[in-house]
């Protein structure tokens, strides 16, 4: 047996003896899915070890004070946890708005050691104990106990950063593409409304979870931000508690089994075996949003579906990273990807992740089985049975409404041209541009008319949006009016988070790298007024400054994906970004979800964005010239060869 160790963030592996107690299951984090796998594996007998560096059982519905739940599957163990933590209300806790944090981890506690579990706060892994690929145990340190191993048929990692997959040498990935930032990270608060606890937050910058230094630097940062640390506060803005966990949105991923990402959802590619099913929109906190994948700007920009609510099955092999045995991962680590973390990430879900671990950890124990064979069979069963898988499940997507508001119909993509002129032509035109990129080629026709319609009406320009979407160059025309008029309509087909429609074109311009915008892009990068803005919208710009950094954001980016088309304008866009980097003075900023009060100044971002485009067309040309190059001195080698064999004397039989 070995032991895999971390020493100065390099991998370190030794043999070590047998451990020293064995269990069956070792649950690792009992935050808000490592909790629940705890309970759910020791009601199903097994002999549960969980074990917490911190002191507290719940994650950030306990000790991160998120009391309340924003979407989510319902059904599962969580929830009958839930209707006891708010029973505790009547007698012990403070009555609270969503689910009381003492309580629940009073609740929590309280169950999982009646379930036979034995649970160690103040633990800190020290290495995984690995048999070839197949995880054995743990090696652990704690005050009380000091260091020791302890082996287990299977380990849950619900750390929320994959830390033992890390260890074991598990493919991870994380982030986004451009620079790896995941989402900003919250600060949970309470306070008292009325006779009540009520929770909230504000967004507070950017973290990096799995990197100590960052996380440290981020619980001092934002503790002393304007948010929290105020001169003088009203009777409204007194706390109860600053939370001290903080509300962490994203961390790294695994690869796993099965990888469940935003691309291949939309193209209908999914499980049809799920062991939960995650429920929301993109709920993607960022502002930044240029600097995201095309498919999530195309979704959430282009198409403004930010609200559009949806199902997304879940499979097991989601849980178990790549290669692996031994080990599941539970909570917000799982095998998804930047784009679909915003949607599979909320609270309901992630409790159910774990009661889905803890499940497929006891048939894998029960059968002595690796985790990848777990029967279907025979889980989907106990997950319905619980509640947390249902009877029936399908795939769909439905809007966002105002609280208080009937629930919605489910949505169906449209097919008839007709019904998509016709939403295309309104207010609310998501759903029509993206059944038109669903539809592809057998729309493509009538969106081409539609664009010869009214000048500057709804249709024309959705069409042209549209159109973008399919890559073709005939919606450009109509992208660059809205760009030079600064085209200030917001369409409203979320109830949240909708987009400008002038800043959109410049992005679907950069999507078509159309060479005749170039001119109109550069001068939109040092243009500092005539940006207007919409007090409607005030939910994802606060100002005129966040709408201006909008529109330079994605002039940036789009300016480099016309550069990467076109090399005869390269230098002149090269030469545009340097004289723009010069011009950067702290005024190109955003602001965060929850407050206008916290601005993050964008110049590095801007910089590095611009850098990094000049800097792969110099490699670009670099490489050209060196090909070029070769080729003449092969040319030239040919040729002398060629003459000297003219030369030489011909050679006859036997001379």
């Amino acid at each position: 047996m070995q032991l895999c160790q971390l020493r100065n963030s390099t991998r370190h592996v030794e043999s070590v003896a047998e451990p020293q107690e064995t269990w069956d299951l070792i649950v690792v984090g009992l935050g808000t899915a490592g909790a629940i796998a705890a309970v759910a594996a020791a009601r199903h007998g097994l002999r549960v070890l969980g074990l917490d560096r911190h002191t507290v059982m719940g994650g950030v519905g306990t000790g991160g004070a998120v009391i309340g739940y924003y979407f989510g599957s319902r059904g599962g163990v969580y929830e009958r946890l839930d209707e006891q933590a708010r029973a505790t209300e009547q007698e012990v806790f403070t009555p609270s708005h969503g689910v009381n944090a003492e309580g629940k981890q009073y609740v929590l506690e309280r169950e999982a050691l009646q379930a036979g579990a034995t649970l160690r706060y103040e633990t800190t892994i020290t290495g995984v104990l690995l048999e070839g690929r197949t995880v054995k145990g743990l090696a652990c340190f704690s005050p009380e106990r000091g260091s020791y191993t302890a082996g287990a048929r299977i380990v849950i990692d619900g750390t929320g950063n994959a830390e033992l997959a890390r260890w074991i040498g598990a493919e991870l990935r994380g982030g986004r593409a451009f620079d790896g930032q995941p989402q900003p990270f919250s600060n949970p608060l309470v306070r008292l409304d009325g006779k009540r606890v009520r929770g909230f937050y504000t967004d507070s910058g950017y973290v990096r979870p799995e990197q100590p230094a960052s996380m440290s630097a981020a619980i001092v940062d934002s503790a002393l931000l304007s948010t929290h640390l105020r001169d003088t506060y009203t009777e409204e803005e007194r706390f109860l508690r600053v939370a001290p966990q903080l509300g962490v949105r994203e961390g790294p991923f695994i690869v796993g089994e099965d990888n469940v990402t935003l691309a291949s959802f939309l193209d209908d590619d999914y499980t049809r075996e799920p062991v939960f099913i995650a429920y929301s929109n993109i709920d993607n906190h960022s502002k930044d949003v240029a600097f995201e994948s095309d498919l999530q700007r195309d979704w959430t920009v282009v198409a403004g579906l930010w609200g559009l609510k949806f199902t997304v099955p879940i499979p097991l092999g989601a849980l178990i990273p790549q290669g692996f045995d031994g080990l599941l991962v539970a909570g917000r680590a799982l095998a998804v990807d930047h784009d679909m973390a915003s949607c599979v990430r909320m609270k309901r879900d992630m409790q159910q992740c774990g009661e889905a671990a803890a499940a497929a950890a006891y048939l894998a124990i029960k059968r002595d089985l690796p985790l990848a064979e777990v029967p279907y069979a025979e889980l989907a069963p106990l997950l319905r049975e619980s509640g947390c898988l249902p009877e029936r499940h399908k795939v769909y997507f439905e809007p966002r409404v105002a609280a208080g508001e009937p629930a919605p119909p489910a949505i169906e993509w449209l097919t008839e041209p007709e019904d998509i002129r016709t939403g295309l032509a309104g207010d609310k035109p998501g759903i029509a541009i993206w059944s038109a990129r669903r539809l592809g080629e057998a729309i493509r026709q009538h969106l081409r008319q539609w664009l010869q319609t009214e000048q500057g009406g709804h249709l024309q320009r959705h069409s042209a949006f549209a159109l973008a979407l399919l890559g073709d160059e005939a919606a450009a025309p109509v992208l660059r009016e809205m760009v030079a008029e600064r085209d200030p309509f917001v369409p409203r087909t979320s109830l949240k988070y909708n987009q400008v429609r002038g800043y959109t074109a410049v992005y679907l311009l950069g999507k078509l790298a159309d060479r005749e915008a170039a001119s109109e892009l550069i001068a939109l990068l040092h243009t500092r007024e005539a940006f207007r803005f919409d007090d409607a919208n005030r939910e994802f710009l606060s100002d005129e400054r966040d709408l201006r950094f909008q529109y330079v954001s994605n002039a940036v980016t789009a300016l480099a994906r016309i550069g990467d088309r076109h090399t005869d304008l390269r230098d002149r866009i090269a030469r545009a970004f340097a004289r723009f980097r010069d011009e950067l003075d702290g005024t190109l900023i955003i602001s965060f979800k929850g407050t206008s009060e916290i601005r993050h100044v964008m110049d590095d971002k801007l910089a590095h964005y611009t850098r990094q485009a000049a800097a792969r067309w110099r490699e670009e040309r670099d490489h050209a010239h060196a090909a070029a190059a070769a080729d003449r001195m092969a040319a030239t080698s040919s040729t002398v060869a060629d003459e000297d064999a003219g030369r030489r004397p011909s050679r006859v039989d036997g001379v």
